[in-house]
C-alpha cells in the first residue's frame, strides 16, 4: 500500500510539473497541436452524376461529418455520461483518476487502466498509436492539456464524435446512425443515443448485430448512468430499456448503375492512386443521366425476363443476359451503361469487357466503305447463289441468306436494309478487305475483322461500347466520339483536378456518314427494324444476330443519342429459336430510346452540303417511275443520283427472275 502511495505521489508531481512547466523529458517530439486547426480525417470520394445526385461513395472509412448542433442532446448526454461525465469540469485531463491509473500500471509493469478522458481519446487518435504503453499515457494527458488550451468544449466534443470509430467499417456518429439506424443523426431517439454511446468502448464486443445482448446491457448501462445525472427522467429511461436492440443494417436500395461506377472508379485510381481515391476526398461528377439509367435497368430486366420465358430447354443453360451503351453522339458523354443484369451476381461487365461476333451489326461499314470508294444507295448486286473456296477444293463455301430465297438484282440500300447476306460479301469482296478493315479501323475498331470473306457476317469481335461509338460517328457527320463518363474532379478545396476529355475525331467526310446514316434508316423505314417505327422522331440502326440465335443485338441512333444493345448468354449458347436481334434487342432499344427524348423531341440530323435526295426504284437503282413498286427517297452526293428512269418492262423482268428458293442449310446470319 505504501508503494502505491508513493507512485501516485511521484506521478502527480510529475504531471502538475508537466503542466506548469510546459516541457520535460516526456512532452518531447509531441506533435503540434495547433495542428488540429487544419486537420482533415480521411474523407470518402464522392460520385455523383450529371444532375449531382450522389451515386455512392469510394472509402475505407464511411464518414460523414456533422456539426454538433444538429446532433440531438441525447447524444452529447450519452455519450459524456459514460465516457467522461466531468468532461465539462475538467481541464482535458482527470488528475487523481489518471494518477492512480498509472500508479497501477506501474506497479504491473504493463498498460492496463483506463482513465482516459474524451480528450485524451480524441489526442490518441489524432496523434498516438493505439500501443498501451505507460509514456503513451503520459504523452496523451499532456496533448489532451494542451488541446484544452486552445479549443473549446464543443470543438473538442465535435471532433471527438466526427472521429471515432463505432464499428462496421463507421467513424463519426453520422455514419454510425446510417450504418445501425439507417437514419440520419438528427432523428436519433433515447435508446438509439444510448447505443452510439455504448459502442467506443470496444465497437467489436458491443457490435449490435454480432452481440445484441452485449450491446443491450451496455445501452442501458449508459442509459442508467444519465438518469442517475439527471439528464433523463425515469419515464423516459423506462421507454427506452423497452426498445429492441436492432439486428440488422441499414437498408440500402440497389446501387444505381454500379457498372458504369465501377468504370469511373478504375478509371480514377489508374489517374490519381489509390489513396488519394479512397482517403482524399474528391469530388467526381460523372455524365450518367439517372432516369435514363434506371429506366434502361428497368427495361433490360422485363426483355430479358421476356426471352427467358419463351423457350424451356431440356439441359438449362446458363441465364440470359444482357448489356446496354447510351451515349450523346455529339460529344461522347456515355448517359447510360448496363453491363450486366445483376452486379451481385457478376461483375463481369459485358459492355465493356466481353468482345462477342457482331453478326449483322458490322455490315454497315462494308456498306460505308462502299459509298467512301464511290460506289451510292442505288448500286446494285446480284442477289444469288455462290461459291469461294474453302477450307479444301471439294469443301467450297457457299454462304447462304437467313430466308430461304435469294434476290436477284438488289440496290444496296435494300440490301442493308433487309440485311441479306449475299450482297454483303459480293461487296466486301468488291470494295475489299484492306478497305474495309481500314474504315473500321477509323471507327475506333481494332479487332473486328474477321477471317477473309467471313467478316462480312461478322464473325469479328468487338465490345458493345466500342460498337456503339463507332455507330455514333454516323449521326454526328463522321466526328467519331471518344467515349467518357468523367466531366470533372474537385480536390478537398475545390480545385478541378481533371483534364476535359479528347474531343470527337473526324474519321469520315460529312457527306458520306450521311449517306450512310440515310441508309440506316432504311433498316427502320424499310427492314428489319421496322418496330422502331413507332417511335415519334427520326432513328437508324442496324439489327445483329450470330449463328444459332448465340448473340442478339440493335445498334442505332437519333441526333442526340447512341445506343447500343445486347441480349445473349455467358455460355454463348442459343438464345432460342427465332430470338433473332429484330425480336430479342430492338423491343428494348425502343423503349429506351422512347425514354430518351421525354424531355424533348430530337431533331433529325441535318443534311450536311454536296447532298441531294432522290427516288430510286429499289431494285434496278434507276430513277422511280409511276409503274416501280419498290421505291424510297434516298441521299446521294451531288451528281451521283442516278438519271434513267426505269421502265416497266424492266421492272417486271426483274421482279420475275429475282425470287429464287432452295431446299438448303441457311445461314443464321441476320
Amino acid at each position: 500500500m505504501k508503494a502505491i502511495f508513493a507512485i501516485f505521489g511521484l506521478i502527480m508531481a510529475l504531471i502538475i510539473g508537466a503542466m506548469a512547466g510546459g516541457v520535460t523529458v516526456l512532452s518531447r517530439g509531441l506533435p503540434e497541436v495547433m495542428a488540429l486547426e487544419d486537420f482533415r480525417p480521411p474523407s470518402s470520394t464522392a460520385i455523383y452524376a450529371a444532375d449531382s445526385t450522389l451515386l455512392t461513395e469510394f472509402a475505407v472509412e464511411r464518414r460523414t461529418p456533422v456539426p454538433i448542433g444538429k446532433m440531438p442532446q441525447n447524444l452529447i448526454n450519452a455519450v459524456v455520461s459514460i465516457e467522461d461525465h466531468r468532461y465539462f469540469e475538467h481541464i482535458g485531463i482527470n488528475v487523481m483518476r489518471i494518477a492512480k491509473a498509472l500508479a497501477v500500471d506501474i506497479l504491473s509493469g504493463e498498460a492496463k487502466e483506463g482513465g482516459s478522458t474524451i480528450t485524451q481519446q480524441l489526442a490518441k487518435v489524432l496523434f498516438l498509436t493505439p500501443k498501451k504503453t505507460i509514456k503513451r499515457k503520459v504523452r496523451e494527458a499532456l496533448l489532451a492539456f494542451e488541446i484544452e488550451k486552445l479549443y473549446t468544449k464543443e470543438e473538442i466534443l465535435a471532433l471527438y464524435l466526427n472521429q471515432i470509430p463505432f464499428g462496421n467499417g463507421t467513424y463519426g456518429v453520422a455514419a454510425a446512425s446510417l450504418g445501425y439506424f439507417g437514419k440520419e443523426v438528427s432523428e436519433l431517439n433515447l435508446a438509439e443515443c444510448a447505443l452510439l454511446a455504448a459502442l467506443p468502448k470496444a465497437p467489436s464486443r458491443y457490435n449490435p448485430f454480432r452481440n445484441p445482448d452485449l450491446a443491450k446491457d451496455r445501452r442501458d448501462l449508459v442509459i442508467r448512468r444519465m438518469l442517475a445525472l439527471g439528464w433523463v427522467t425515469e419515464e423516459a429511461a423506462k421507454e427506452a430499456y423497452s426498445i429492441p436492440i436492432p439486428v440488422k443494417g441499414e437498408e440500402k436500395a440497389p446501387q444505381l448503375a454500379p457498372y458504369f461506377v465501377e468504370e469511373v472508379r478504375k478509371e480514377l485510381v489508374e489517374v490519381f492512386g489509390w489513396e488519394t481515391v479512397y482517403r482524399g476526398g474528391l469530388k467526381v461528377y460523372t455524365t450518367l443521366d439517372p432516369t435514363l439509367q434506371s429506366t434502361a435497368e428497368s427495361a433490360l430486366l422485363k426483355q430479358v425476363e421476356r426471352v427467358e420465358g419463351r423457350h424451356n430447354f431440356k439441359v438449362k443453360p446458363d441465364p440470359v443476359q444482357g448489356a446496354l451503351i447510351a451515349l450523346d453522339p455529339r460529344t461522347g458523354a456515355v448517359l447510360a451503361h448496363i453491363g450486366g443484369t445483376d452486379w451481385r451476381e457478376s461483375q463481369f461487365d459485358r459492355a465493356t469487357q466481353a468482345h462477342r461476333q457482331m453478326g449483322s451489326t458490322f455490315k454497315p461499314f462494308i456498306y460505308g466503305a462502299a459509298i467512301e470508294a464511290g460506289m451510292t444507295q442505288a448500286s446494285t448486286l446480284l442477289d444469288a447463289p455462290v461459291s469461294y473456296p474453302g477450307a479444301s477444293p471439294r469443301e467450297p463455301w457457299k454462304p447462304q441468306n437467313y430466308e430461304r430465297d435469294f434476290e436477284g438484282m438488289i440496290t444496296l440500300r435494300k440490301a442493308l436494309a433487309h440485311s441479306r447476306n449475299i450482297p454483303a460479301i459480293k461487296l466486301l469482296n468488291e470494295v475489299g478487305l484492306p478497305k474495309v478493315e481500314a474504315f473500321v479501323r477509323r471507327l475506333g475498331l481494332e479487332n473486328a475483322m474477321g477471317e477473309g470473306l467471313a467478316t462480312a457476317l461478322g464473325v469479328g469481335g468487338a465490345t458493345l461500347e466500342s460498337l456503339t461509338a463507332a455507330y455514333a460517328t454516323f449521326p454526328a457527320g463522321g466526328m467519331r466520339p471518344t467515349p467518357y463518363r468523367i466531366r470533372a474532379v474537385f480536390g478537398p478545396e475545390g480545385k478541378n483536378l481533371w483534364e476535359a476529355p479528347q474531343g470527337p475525331m473526324r474519321v469520315m467526310e460529312p457527306k458520306d456518314a450521311f449517306i450512310l446514316a440515310d441508309m440506316l434508316r432504311a433498316v427502320v423505314e424499310e427492314g428489319t427494324g421496322k418496330q422502331a417505327r413507332s417511335l415519334p422522331f427520326k432513328v437508324a440502326g442496324k439489327t445483329g444476330t450470330t449463328d444459332d440465335q448465340r448473340d442478339a443485338s440493335f445498334l442505332g441512333f437519333s441526333s442526340r443519342l447512341a445506343l447500343g444493345v445486347w441480349v445473349g448468354r455467358d455460355d454463348n449458347s442459343t438464345l432460342g429459336l427465332g430470338e433473332t436481334g429484330a425480336r430479342a434487342a430492338l423491343p428494348l432499344w425502343v423503349d429506351v430510346m422512347f425514354a430518351s427524348a421525354l424531355d424533348g423531341t430530337p431533331p433529325p440530323w441535318p443534311a450536311p452540303p454536296k447532298v441531294e435526295f432522290a427516288r430510286i426504284d429499289l431494285i434496278s437503282g434507276k430513277l422511280a417511275g409511276e409503274l416501280c413498286e419498290e421505291s424510297a427517297y434516298a441521299a446521294f452526293a451531288l451528281a451521283t443520283a442516278p438519271d434513267a428512269i426505269c421502265d416497266r418492262e424492266l421492272f417486271g423482268w426483274s421482279r420475275f427472275v429475282s425470287r429464287y428458293t432452295f431446299d438448303k442449310d441457311y445461314g443464321d446470319t441476320f
